[in-house]
């Protein structure tokens, strides 16, 4: 959590975000303090926290949130959006975008030995609900059909804690690329980049495209 507001708040000065969070308390000072973070406190059950963060005036959604590889305590993630989405939906929201992985599968998606091995010899094997939480997510958004303007963006490995540590591109495709461009690796840096991006450019509308480093 704490290397995905340090990304937020270095990329988002521009932006009023609102955090929707179990523990205020964790937050780094110097992202807390700052004029345009407003933070909530609630947890993934919350129904009534939930529909305060929606009520909060934002237009645009960004989940970020997933499972712990090896834990098993359900599909919370899952559950929390299929409950939040609702309230989205009664507000002024434009975008939602949410974090996944390549363990749910876009129907254009080809063979991929690489991806194959890693979802089946290693998140499955080793990954508690992992597997299952992060198909809940990616199906409980896709489900929203046309009613919003929605993408899945599905990540392989995440590394790296700033911005300042990795100035590289960023490759946006399908698990089996052609050309080689599904990668096992991203930096959180250039995540928050291609977020950012895509809420610029659009180009992933009603898609589930893989982000990788280039």
């Amino acid at each position: 959590m704490r290397h995905n507001l340090r990304i937020c708040s270095s990329r988002s000065r521009s932006y009023t975000l609102t955090l929707y969070v179990r523990t205020p308390s964790k937050i780094p000072s110097d992202i807390s303090a700052s004029p345009n973070i407003h933070i909530i406190q609630g947890e993934f059950g919350d129904e009534e926290g939930l529909k305060k963060a929606a009520g909060c005036g934002a237009t645009i959604f960004v989940s970020l949130a997933g499972p712990t590889l090896g834990e098993k305590k359900g599909m919370p993630i899952t559950h929390a959006l299929q409950t939040l989405y609702p309230h989205l939906l009664t507000h002024s929201y434009t975008r939602i975008l949410t974090l996944s992985t390549a363990s749910y599968s876009a129907p254009e998606d080809t063979t991929s030995i690489k991806w194959w091995v890693a979802i089946n010899m290693y998140v499955r094997v080793i990954g508690g609900d992992a597997y299952d939480e992060v198909r809940g997510m990616a199906q409980a958004t896709v489900d929203l059909g046309e009613k919003i303007k929605w993408t899945v963006f599905r990540v392989p490995l995440l590394s790296g804690k700033t911005l300042g540590e990795s100035g590289g591109e960023v490759e946006a495709c399908y698990v089996g690329d052609k050309k080689g461009r599904d990668g096992l690796w991203l930096d959180r840096g250039r995540l928050a980049r291609w977020i950012l991006g895509e809420l610029d450019e659009g180009k992933w509308i009603g898609a589930c495209p893989l982000v990788s480093n280039a």
